[in-house]
């Protein structure tokens, strides 16, 4: 039988980047997401032997699910530069190799290899493999349409046909839909019924076969009383999610088997860009040119030479950090924090009632009902109807995204309450709405923390993210109350004061930070003091908020651009504000100038325990790259010696922490949170505070500040 391989570029591509070491050229380009995925490309195309293969690729203009749903995907960050700017190069790869690629505005990679995929079947005697990262797809296979997926790395995959897929999941590979329209899917942001889990779904499925068999009133009377509420109220919303899982199989796009049927490519012109991506070892496994068997073993043993390199190019001290504090981390992961799962469930009941209202306040606004996460049917009413101006414009049509609306919102009395309604609306989907799912038996919330969770070597917290409950306002506090400590504990937190500051004062050494801290003055109230050039004590609420921004402006490196939306002044004004702190604080600018050079000599900034963050986008001839760099090497040691300070910090206190008088239970930036005995909090308090406070030697105090409460949501201050 022929194969036909179609593979995700995205999925693959994006797996690459996370799997494969930062690899860099001699010039400093970063290429490790093109070295794995040509690497990957490379053992499909040995391993498989196609007869015929094309590569999907999405576009960056929105799908028809984002114009269905405008949170479709929107708990993924930015696209992170270092991956968008080596698309160029695969690109480069794919197109020497003489593999066609096809995309198309509207659709998803998925869609399309979906919609190939089932025109296939039409073929006789054909088989199609998918090879993808992204398990979506995996709804589409058939008897002769398989699925290949790397499992824990690239080199290891698993091949997924009907057999293979009832085995994992417990159900048929269509029934995909349906299992996601009730347990959502976070990684897209579908939100599926808030209250229904993996276990429910799953059950779901088995005993009802569809979404829509569930909701057959004699089928939905047979179901716990609880359930069924669950299911009426998230009736709409199971619809939707569904939907949204659904990949479009009938694109406007046709399979051409003749021009996907493996061609030759001309070979001196693919080892004169191998040579050049210093992809020297893999020359000899390009199609046609040797042995896979042969070679694999040398590939695999390079990608861990190379992560050893990386091992030893970090001081012993970061990596002895990073190896001890894990475990510990693990620990706390299995430990937990309780959910108060009936607070929970009213504060959604009140938040939706809000959205409710707040929609009709838009629609009495506007004059008519219309649908508000449709960027099209917004776009239309705002600038055709009420006649508002374009502010901005997409490949897609009209801008409506946030920054749009902000400018916007003098203009018209429902722009703010279109933003009121996307920020409540996103915090529901993300935290309200699915944290019940993420349980255990107990009630507790595990999440999963990662050690080296960000390039500056901070830890991350997902599955789910604890980290990105907002820190500010209301509707943050509101969400942290459903935290809580069991009964005879309370809820420890220490949080370290300032500190990026005074690693800053610190490091540049400059003597006008570092005896702002010595005496104890507000950071922010000194700040604007020394940039409008009056005293402290006349500094107005307004002043202090200037200061405040400039602070953390310059710990990001941020130039007058920025400062100036941040701030909403005028650029000059902005420029006028950085130039007077830079005359305040002189030796402030002179580490940063420092710091900067030091990366492009050394190719990377460190910590001042040593730990490295290799930044080849300081020589990178693209300006906009180069400036992110910068940015970056200013930000590191900052934030990266605060990271190490808080695993050194962990360390300690786990050494001496009795576990019958408190655990540690939760690390979110600055911050370490407790359970503990009621009867024990003066002792471990102590205990915490000192370890913190001594987890490094600066040139300022080290201040760490107190609270405890019965939830993470309402704590009061804590003197020991």
């Amino acid at each position: 039988m022929k194969k036909l391989v179609l593979v995700d570029g995205n999925a693959v591509l994006h797996r690459a980047y996370h799997a494969t070491p930062p690899l860099t050229l001699a010039s400093g380009e970063l290429i490790n997401a093109v070295y794995g995925f040509t690497n990957m490309l490379l053992k499909s195309l040995q391993d498989l032997k196609p007869d015929y293969v094309a590569i999907a690729w999405d576009k960056s203009a929105p799908t028809f699910r984002h114009q269905a749903y405008t949170q479709y995907k929107a708990t993924r960050g930015p696209s992170d530069d270092s991956l968008h700017n080596q698309y160029e190069r695969v690109h480069e790869v794919v197109k020497v190799l003489n593999i066609p690629e096809f995309g198309l505005e509207g659709y998803e990679a998925d869609d399309l290899i979906g919609t190939l995929a089932k025109q296939a079947i039409k073929e006789k005697d054909l088989e199609t493999i998918i090879i993808t990262g992204d398990r979506d797809i995996l709804q589409v296979i058939e008897p002769r349409i398989k699925v290949l997926m790397p499992k824990k790395t690239l080199t290891d995959v698993g091949l997924y046909g009907e057999a293979e897929f009832r085995e994992k999941y417990g159900f048929e590979p269509i029934q995909m839909i349906d299992y996601k329209g009730l347990a959502g899917d976070a990684s897209d942001n579908i939100p599926g019924v808030p209250g229904i889990g993996d276990v429910s779904a799953t059950k779901l499925i088995k005993q009802f076969g569809s979404v829509e068999n569930i909701y057959k009133p004699e089928n939905l009377a047979t179901l716990p009383e609880r359930m069924q509420k669950l299911l009426a109220e998230g009736a709409e919303s199971a619809i939707m999610s569904k939907s949204l899982a659904t990949i479009e199989l009938n694109a406007p796009i046709e399979l051409d088997l003749k021009k996907c049927a493996m061609h030759d490519y001309d070979r001196p012109k693919a080892i004169k860009l191998f040579e050049q991506l210093e992809f020297k070892s893999m020359i000899a496994r390009l199609p046609g040119g040797g042995s896979f068997d042969e070679l694999d073993a040398q590939i695999n043993h390079a990608i861990e030479e190379i992560k050893n390199d990386a091992k030893r190019e970090q001081s012993k001290q970061t990596t002895e950090l990073d190896e001890t504090v894990d475990p510990i981390l693990q620990k706390m992961s299995a430990h937990g924090i309780l959910l108060d799962l009936k607070f929970l469930e009213k504060l959604g009941k009140e938040l939706h009632e809000k959205l409710l209202k707040i929609e009709q306040e838009i629609y009495h606004h506007v004059g008519h009902d219309f649908n508000l996460n449709s960027p099209k049917q917004l776009a239309d009413v705002l600038f055709d109807e009420l006649g508002l101006p374009v502010i901005r414009k997409t490949k897609t049509g009209r801008s409506t995204d946030e920054a749009t609306l902000q400018e916007l919102k003098p203009a018209h009395p429902a722009i703010p309450l279109l933003l009121e309604y996307r920020m409540l609306f996103k915090l529901c989907s993300t935290y309200i709405d699915t944290l019940p799912n993420t349980v255990d038996g107990e009630g507790r919330v595990h999440t999963t923390f990662n050690v080296e969770g960000s390039a500056t070597g901070r830890i991350s917290s997902n599955n789910p993210n604890l980290q990105n409950i907002p820190i500010r306002g209301e509707l943050g506090s509101l969400i942290r109350k459903a935290f809580i400590a069991p009964a005879g504990k309370t809820i420890l937190g220490a949080d370290y004061s300032q500190v990026e500051l005074r690693i800053m004062a610190h490091v540049s050494g400059d003597e006008n930070l570092q005896q702002a801290f010595k005496e104890g003055i507000d950071i922010h109230a000194a700040t604007a003091a020394k940039i409008f050039a009056i005293p402290v004590t006349e500094i107005t609420k307004d002043q202090r908020a200037v200061g405040k921004t400039m602070n953390f402006a310059t710990l990001y490196g941020q130039g007058p651009r920025a400062l100036s939306q941040l701030l909403g002044v005028e650029y000059a004004k902005a420029k006028e504000y950085i130039d007077a702190y830079f005359e305040q604080f002189p030796k402030v600018k002179t580490w940063m100038a420092k710091t900067v050079h030091e990366g492009i000599e050394k190719g990377y900034v460190e910590t001042i325990w040593g730990r490295r963050r290799f930044l080849p986008e300081l020589k990178s001839p693209n300006k906009f790259l180069q400036s992110a760099g910068e940015r970056q090497a200013i930000n590191h040691p900052i934030q990266g010696t605060n990271a190490d300070m808080i695993k050194k910090a962990i360390i300690e206190i786990d050494k001496l922490l009795d576990p019958q008088k408190g655990a540690l239970i939760l690390q979110v930036h600055d911050e370490l949170l407790l359970e503990v005995g009621e009867k024990d909090l003066t002792e471990v308090a102590k205990l915490v505070k000192e370890k913190m406070e001594a987890s490094i030697e600066l040139a300022v105090p080290v201040i760490v500040d107190l609270k405890q409460g019965q939830s993470w949501g309402e704590m009061s201050p804590l003197k020991v």
